[in-house]
């Protein structure tokens, strides 16, 4: 067994683009991108001020507050808020940031050219739609109660400082080590029995006195190195030679590490699994468009680009949403869930391919 360790572990170092594709073309990525990306997509975006247009199709007293809403974001003195007509809405966008319409219950948004005040708009009218369904609930059940309500004067909402500014550089250092995991981890277990097939070792190590199950665990064990060396070296060339920050604290920074570890070894028991039902197969034909459509319709590349109802359920969207989740905001809830998910891939496809290769027949 011990001969069959060190022997998927040359194989998997000796593999140029294995190598090259798991470990330094991520590398390469993370500089260009986040370098390359700075200035033209800021992780920390000004909304700058916001020039909005709004239209009340039907009276009342729900127009009528709407309408005061909307003037009082006039009051700021960074947004402008202009009432037009209706027939002008379609043409809005060319004028204004972006336009909103009430008729009846119904807010309608139409965005302007500037993604960051198109978030910026759909996000203050969220805010007036909670608030009025609160106003309407508190209304059905004890009305008396609003009249007792006062407003503070005082600033409801507080800016809160992470301690740092975010950059491009952070967000391509934990999109990478994402790539390298599907990349490098998937295409090398893929790779697991089709390099003694290459190399025509495969009859003699299965007429060798191992078993097949040492040679499967032999191989799982060998491929280990390979994972801690993909996610180790990304995140520390990031951090070293280009300044990427991931977490805050240490703690942080190994449940990261562990995360991304445990979906490592998911995406390389995938690729053996693969490569045990079809050990003469070209991984590298087969698992590369798989991997690319994956990784572009997960944000891994740019974050604007995506599916709804489809780019969140990806496996690549997800780590990188927990990632993202413990990196920015500290919470540690997807990560946790994350890594739990990934070991019970991990554990399900091992008993899968150790029942595969006991019931195969040895070929001598």
């Amino acid at each position: 067994m011990i001969y069959v360790i060190l022997n998927t572990i040359r194989a998997s170092f000796r593999n140029g683009p294995t190598i090259f594709f798991s470990i330094f073309f991520p590398s390469i990525m993370t500089f260009f991108l986040g370098t390359l990306l700075e200035n033209i997509q800021v992780a920390d975006n000004a909304v700058g001020e916001l020039n909005l247009a709004y239209c009340v199709e039907e009276g009342g007293y729900s127009a009528n507050d709407f309408e005061e809403f909307i003037l009082s974001l006039d009051e700021d003195s960074t947004i402008t808020a202009v009432k037009i007509p209706s027939e002008k809405l379609d043409s809005a966008a060319e004028k204004y940031s972006a336009a909103v319409e009430l008729n009846g219950s119904e807010i309608r948004i139409y965005n302007g050219t500037n993604a960051i005040q198109n978030r910026t708009v759909k996000a203050l009218m969220d805010g007036y739609n909670q608030t009025a369904a609160s106003y309407m609930s508190v209304a059905a059940v004890n009305p008396q109660a609003l009249g007792s309500i006062v407003l503070s004067e005082d600033n409801l909402v507080e800016p809160h400082d992470f301690g740092r500014t975010r950059s491009m550089m952070d967000y391509y250092a934990v999109a990478m080590t994402v790539v390298i995991i599907f990349f490098g981890a998937t295409i090398g277990g893929a790779e697991a029995y089709s390099i003694e097939h290459s190399s025509r070792t495969i009859n003699r190590l299965n007429i060798s006195p191992i078993s097949q199950t040492g040679i499967f665990f032999g191989k799982i064990i060998g491929l280990l190195p390979l994972v801690l060396v993909q996610v180790g070296t990304v995140m520390i060339v990031s951090t070293v030679f280009f300044g990427a920050h991931y977490c805050v604290t240490l703690t942080e920074n190994l449940l990261l590490i562990a995360m991304f570890i445990c979906c490592g070894l998911a995406a390389m028991s995938i690729g053996v699994l693969m490569n045990l039902f079809f050990p003469k197969s070209n991984s590298w034909a087969v698992l590369m468009p798989i991997m690319w459509i994956i990784l572009f319709f997960s944000g891994a590349f740019d974050g604007d680009i995506c599916i709804p109802g489809f780019s969140e359920y990806l496996p690549a969207n997800i780590m990188l949403n927990a990632a993202f989740d413990l990196t920015v905001f500290s919470r540690s809830e997807r990560a946790v869930s994350v890594l739990l998910w990934a070991l019970g891939i991990f554990a399900v496809i091992l008993l899968t391919c150790w029942i595969k290769v006991n019931t195969r027949r040895k070929n001598v």
